[in-house]
């Protein structure tokens, strides 16, 4: 059993074909194997029955909470607050799309005791040519102005709490994951990267590659290289 605590948080927005079973199959998987975890769902004001079932799920299975904005406020804002309100060993953000399946995260496990994080690839990514472009535009970026190359900067990632620089954290965007990992490996982590299935879209929309994201991620990165 790994004695470290992992809490992994499930964000959605209108995901309510997919949302109760990501929950359930990542609360199967670290019942089986973590000494102590936490589930959330972090609902971004949805308006469909995403947050009714986030609800019944929480109510019927311990160690499970949720978190629910009022209203809709967007990726960055939900992944900057996960990882300020970080409390256990480890922070793990999924999706609520099934594009990851929650019960790869036992192919992570192996992996914790030697490095501070964790990052995953998809493997055969299963997503429109413009997201793939996106990715590859950010990653020279990153190779560019930070000296920094991985390879998938926004799939599945643990990172562990000693790494995580509340404190200095300044994006707002997705472009916060970068930032993390950035800060991180400046401060000396040890980083495993390795791959893991991605699977297509079935339900939902996605909702990622906004155009008023690429904006504050641009603004966010240009931000974080004046300031290291």
């Amino acid at each position: 059993m790994i004695k470290d605590s992992i809490q992994v948080v499930a964000l959605a927005y209108n995901e309510e074909d997919t949302i109760g079973e990501v929950l359930k199959r990542t609360h199967e998987v670290l019942s089986r194997n973590c000494e102590r975890f936490e589930v959330v769902a972090f609902d971004d004001g949805s308006t469909d029955r995403t947050s009714d079932i986030c609800d019944e799920f929480a109510s019927n299975h311990p160690h499970t909470k949720v978190i629910r904005n009022k209203e809709n406020k967007g990726i960055g804002y939900l992944l900057r607050e996960t990882y300020l309100r970080a409390s256990c060993e480890w922070t793990v953000i999924v999706c609520s799309d099934m594009q990851f399946d929650p019960y790869d995260l036992e192919k992570f496990f192996p992996y914790l005791k030697d490095n501070d994080i964790i990052i995953s690839a998809r493997a055969k990514r299963q997503d429109r040519a413009i997201r793939k472009y996106i990715s590859s535009i950010d990653k020279l970026l990153l190779k560019l102005l930070f000296s920094a190359s991985f390879q998938d900067l926004h799939w599945i990632k643990f990172v562990r709490k000693n790494f995580l620089d509340k404190g200095s954290i300044t994006a707002s965007s997705p472009f916060v994951e970068t930032e993390i990992l950035i800060r991180a490996k400046k401060k000396g982590a040890r980083i495993k990267e390795f791959t893991v299935p991605h699977y297509p879209r079935m339900h939902g929309v996605a909702k990622g590659a906004r155009l008023s994201n690429i904006i504050k991620s641009v603004r966010d990165l240009v931000v974080l290289f004046f300031k290291i």
